[in-house]
């Protein structure tokens, strides 16, 4: 029986040449030693090496499911795929948007708590579940960067203008 190439398997190779690509890239950023500092290689490095093992994985382990998925059924690309791609892009929009009024805390429990609402398709998930982990992922991601690496983010301009001070 003859494999033909799928999508996974030409995504696949095409993310983990681009890891390598980060790898190389970030390999050419100058080191300046900062005594207990991890430097500014190490992030760079941490996403290509997330990216290259999930890439493998997938090719591992998602490539014959995929095989089986595209014999069985031809993709058709219908006005409700068409709909949920706009709706999807709109929430990138106002999510930037909203980050630059409303700050990114707040826009990240809402953002997280669309996407995972539009990207469930036919899934049934608890609203109670989703809102928690939308809270708690907003939550880690923003006192992560502010508080233990030191990164400020948006914190919102509505906020600024009616005088209250966001954490």
């Amino acid at each position: 029986m003859k494999k033909k190439l799928n999508r996974t398997h030409v995504m696949g190779v095409l993310c983990i040449l681009f890891s390598i690509w980060v790898f190389w890239q970030a390999s050419q950023i100058p080191m300046k030693l900062v005594s207990n500092e991890p430097g500014p290689r190490l992030f760079p490095y941490i996403a290509a090496a997330g990216i290259l093992i999930c890439s493998v994985l997938s090719l591992i382990f998602d490539a014959p499911k995929q095989e089986e998925r595209d014999s069985k059924k031809k993709q058709t690309y219908d006005a409700r795929y068409w709909k949920r791609i706009l709706i999807l892009t709109a929430v990138c929009i106002l999510f930037g948007i909203g980050m630059y009024y409303i700050g990114f805390w707040i826009t990240g429990m809402i953002g997280v708590f669309a996407f995972t609402m539009l990207l469930k398709d036919q899934k049934k998930i608890n609203i109670v579940a989703a809102v928690v982990f939308s809270a708690v992922l907003a939550s880690v991601c923003y006192f992560g960067f502010t508080r233990g690496f030191n990164i400020p983010l948006p914190k919102g301009e509505l906020w600024s203008a009616l005088g209250i001070k966001m954490l």
